[in-house]
């Protein structure tokens, strides 16, 4: 039975691994917190979880990734106090809420979870102790997904493209970063 329990526990977290499609893209210090920020690449977790995604129509991809986006976290930002060893995270995730705009990321404080957190479980909600609406993170590309990753196409990060027959910006993560930094200094003021 034991063997059984176990088994199971590693299947679980090698499924829930593979479903993330997390990456570490950025480590850097601000004030006194050690930041570490993780992506999740909404292209690979569509093609991981709809074996026929690639198969669909544009309209039918364009519509999986808008309804992705609204309801699943894209940028975990992993905050370590260097003193106390405490530890935070602000979640940039889609608000299903926001219709018709680019701009329907909302940004999770989140307190009191384990180091190994991941926003995909979504049974924190009683772990978020603030919500803030205003993010500089729009739209439905990121510089961060695989898509961009060969020299070819990082030259599109900050320009528009067309994709699943839309004209879309790729947004670059500097941007992200220099809005979430400053929602930090902010949190840190209080």
């Amino acid at each position: 039975m034991k063997k059984i329990a176990t088994f199971l526990t590693t299947l679980l977290i090698l499924t829930n691994f593979a479903f993330s499609q997390t990456k570490n893209i950025d480590n850097f210090i601000n004030g006194d917190d050690s930041i570490s920020v993780f992506f999740y690449d909404p292209l690979l977790i569509l093609n991981k979880v709809d074996k026929d995604f690639q198969s669909k129509t544009d309209k039918e991809k364009s519509d999986a990734l808008n309804k992705y986006l609204h309801e699943n976290p894209l940028y975990l930002f992993r905050l370590t106090n260097n003193k106390t060893k405490e530890i935070r995270y602000l979640c940039v995730r889609g608000n299903p809420e926001k219709e018709k705009t680019k701009m329907f990321y909302k940004l999770e404080v989140i307190k009191n979870v384990s180091g190994d957190f991941n926003p995909n479980d979504n049974n924190y909600s009683d772990k978020i102790v603030q919500v803030i609406d205003q993010v500089n993170c729009g739209g439905t590309l990121f510089e961060n997904m695989s898509l961009f990753d060969s020299e070819e196409n990082k030259k599109l990060v900050g320009n528009g493209i067309q994709l699943f027959g839309y004209y879309r910006r790729v947004q670059p993560y500097s941007e992200i970063k220099t809005s979430i930094i400053y929602n930090i200094d902010q949190l840190d003021k209080k």
